[in-house]
């Protein structure tokens, strides 16, 4: 039976949604919105938020806490709230679940929760093994990217990594092909492609550091016209993942 949360509830669950270290200490995460919850595996699942006025469009939905629609709305972390909203058990990889694959996505420093979540729908749409991200990335968990990976962070194994370069090291002992995506680098349409390979993007102002462009098998270059001297990193994730696939 439900059951109307007290302000301590409520304020654990603001915590999470505006904290990182909230989100470490606990080990959860919010999901907001309707498409969002439905994604989510029922074993990940610790409570139920529901606002009324959701209660009553969807009355067989077993919610833990029910709430007024006005406190609902304090509750929530968008402008239009749907009226419900999950905590979740964060996901836990490591670098030897993931071995053995095709395909990767590695990045640094990569900063934007929108680009982020593009990123692991793209990972997801093209079949890669794993996002691979060093620790100065974006929180995978903060609500912005949870809502811009449209699902797709509970299908991607993830990994965040304390270095980077050395995680590259592995992949290449695993006989993974990296490639650092780098202004300096040969065009794409002049590399022969490994089979099983990794990207390496960097971030969204700054690009790649040397240090992470020197540490992969070769530099390449997406091909572009007109005075443009960058993609936005999820196109070039994309466009990379895709490359002499299709």
């Amino acid at each position: 039976m439900s059951e109307r949360p007290g302000n301590k509830k409520i304020k654990e669950v603001r915590a999470l949604c505006e904290r990182t270290s909230a989100r470490r200490k606990t080990g959860l995460f919010v999901v907001e919105g309707e498409r969002g919850c439905r994604e989510i595996p029922a074993s990940d699942i610790r409570e139920i938020y529901v606002s009324k006025g959701y209660k009553k469009d969807h009355p067989g939905i077993n919610e833990d806490f029910l709430l007024d629609d006005k406190e609902f709305a304090k509750l929530s972390d968008t402008q239009h709230p749907q009226g419900i909203l999950v905590t979740a058990a964060q996901r836990s990889y490591h670098l030897g679940d993931i071995m053995g694959g095709e395909l990767y996505l590695l990045l640094e420093t990569i900063q934007d929760p929108g680009n982020l979540g593009t990123i692991f729908r793209t990972a997801e749409a093209a079949g890669a093994t794993a996002v691979i991200m060093s620790r100065d990335c974006a929180d995978v968990y903060s609500p912005k990217v949870v809502r811009a990976t449209m699902g797709a962070l509970f299908r991607v194994p993830f990994i965040y990594t304390d270095d980077l370069r050395e995680t590259v090291g592995a992949l290449r002992q695993d006989g993974v092909t990296v490639y650092a995506a780098h202004l300096d680098g040969i065009l794409l349409k002049d590399v022969s492609m490994s089979p099983r390979r990794a990207f390496i993007i960097g971030n969204e102002g700054s690009g790649l550091s040397d240090r992470m462009a020197e540490a992969a098998d070769m530099m390449i270059k997406i091909p572009m016209k007109g005075r443009a001297e960058s993609l936005n990193a999820a196109i070039s994730a994309a466009l990379l993942s895709y490359w002499n696939t299709i």
